[in-house]
């Protein structure tokens, strides 16, 4: 008993930890973007109420920050899945399971709208390079020779990628992962491999 005679109250149990908040925010920050994403629609989703999302996390920010950061633990995990050998077709093949992380019927508009806030916002940035530069990392590892360096060559590869997933976007023929599958073989092809 507390004082005045009343119960003492334990602290509810989380029904859902902050982690699977986190991951359930994602698909949701995705599909709305950066404008349209609310904590009131995450709430919804998740099943709990707004307030408690505020109590757990403080802003819509901090959410966000915590929710990217998490991601790109994870993708440091699937970047570890990734084949370890060497050599144009391993190469290609990452990255066309790189464009499988956006989805099976990708609607790239929302995610380049998150593109244009990790350029402007220098924490987005931070972790967005932090991302890049591990995966361009692993793409070195795995180059076969080239006539270039290979941190130019897969500078070249990113850019090329990004541009076959936008060129997609814009003019969808059949699967992005097909379509950056056979960009990048082409790539390589010119490059005599």
């Amino acid at each position: 008993m507390g004082r005045g005679g009343g119960a003492l109250r334990m602290p509810r149990r989380k029904s859902i930890s902050d982690e699977e908040i986190l991951e359930r925010a994602l698909p949701v920050m995705a599909q709305a973007g950066p404008a349209g994403f609310t904590l009131a629609e995450l709430a919804r989703v998740v099943g709990v109420a707004p307030a408690t999302l505020l109590q757990r996390f403080g802003d819509k920010r901090t959410l966000i920050l915590r929710a990217l950061e998490q991601d790109n633990a994870r993708f440091v995990e699937w970047l570890e899945a990734m084949p370890t050998g060497v050599g144009a077709d391993v190469v290609v093949g990452i990255y066309a399971e790189a464009s499988r992380l956006f989805g099976d019927n990708p609607s790239l508009s929302d995610h380049l709208l998150w593109l244009r806030e990790d350029i402007r916002d220098p924490d987005l940035n931070r972790l967005a390079r932090h991302r890049f530069r591990l995966f361009r990392e692993m793409i070195v590892r795995r180059l076969p020779s080239l006539p270039i360096p290979a941190e130019r060559a897969a500078d070249l590869l990113d850019a090329q990628y990004h541009g076959a997933v936008v060129q997609w976007a814009l003019e969808p023929r059949g699967a992005l992962a097909d379509f950056v599958r056979d960009a990048l073989r082409d790539w390589f092809r010119l490059a005599g491999l």
